[in-house]
């Protein structure tokens, strides 16, 4: 005799609303970030080519290492991989306005770090790619990519970048 247990909506599930709360605040500072770094490079160097040279580098890194770092996030602990990403890209970030205070930061610093930012957070994007149907299991995948793609998109209409 088996029961059958309806299953938990999505919204009541703590483990999917505390990785939807995590998503849309990394999905904030990445897009924050995206903006953010190549109108401080043109404010320190007046060069719309650094300026420009900053957005490709922070596209680059998909192109470069995102089929390699998905092939590692896959084998490794998804959510060990996406926290650490993330506390990574906090360090790499924080580490602009530390040498803004102490009157170090220079345009290579902010290049180094909008690519070594997005290399990293290749890595998240592998781990959380498969971190999903895990989480939520493949009925419901569906329905938290929803979820998690209608917040990004409320996000960018609503978020001063």
């Amino acid at each position: 005799m088996t029961s059958e247990v309806a299953p938990v909506r999505l919204r009541d599930d703590p483990d999917f609303r505390r990785y939807w709360v995590a998503r849309v605040l990394s999905i904030i500072g990445s897009m924050v970030t995206a903006v953010a770094l190549p109108v401080l490079v043109y404010r320190l160097s007046g060069s719309t080519f650094l300026t420009a040279l900053t957005t490709a580098l922070e596209a680059a890194p998909y192109l470069l290492t995102g089929l390699f770092a998905g092939a590692l996030s896959d084998r490794w602990d998804r959510q060990r991989v996406m926290v650490s990403a993330d506390l990574v890209n906090a360090l790499l970030i924080g580490s602009i306005p530390v040498a803004h205070l102490l009157g170090v930061l220079t345009v290579a610093q902010v290049l180094v770090i909008g690519f070594a930012v997005q290399a990293v957070f290749t890595f998240f994007d592998g781990a959380n790619f498969g971190a999903l149907p895990v989480l939520v299991g493949r009925a419901r995948v569906a329905q938290a990519n929803s979820a998690v793609w209608t917040a990004s998109s409320l996000v960018e209409l609503f978020v001063p970048a």
